[in-house]
């Protein structure tokens, strides 16, 4: 009656929505880690809130290694999916396993053949800010 149990989504454009469909899609979409891939859209969990993405709105992504070094201990690494749109990231999605980073870029890439797959250096050498 309220709406209570349905999954809410919220796109690039700061929208949210709640159709049938894409709750559907999500469901049933293979998952990487807390990302998903639906038919409809990509899908990704960020501090509890879930995003759907249209793959053509993807127009750039490529892996991101962090690494931190803890006092007294082997350093940890991070691997980072980064997406693009335009010259600006809007996901920083983050896995602890590198097999698992490269697995959902390579799903991507076979979802979203227009999508280039690399970094680039922006103009002026200066990395843009993150959103």
């Amino acid at each position: 009656m309220f709406g209570f149990g349905k999954i809410r989504l919220r796109g690039v454009d700061r929208k949210v929505i709640r159709d049938d469909a894409h709750a559907e899609d999500y469901k049933l979409a293979p998952a990487i880690g807390r990302v998903r891939f639906g038919k409809l859209c990509f899908y990704y969990r960020d501090l509890g809130v879930k995003y759907y993405v249209p793959y053509d709105y993807i127009e750039r992504a490529f892996i991101r290694i962090s690494e931190t070094q803890p006092d007294d201990s082997p350093p940890i690494y991070y691997y980072r999916l980064i997406l693009m749109h335009g010259e600006k990231e809007f996901a920083n999605l983050i896995f602890n396993k590198e097999k698992d980073a490269d697995d959902a870029l390579a799903r991507l890439s076979e979802l979203a053949p227009d999508m280039a797959v690399g970094y680039v250096e922006p103009a002026g050498g200066k990395k843009p800010s993150f959103r």
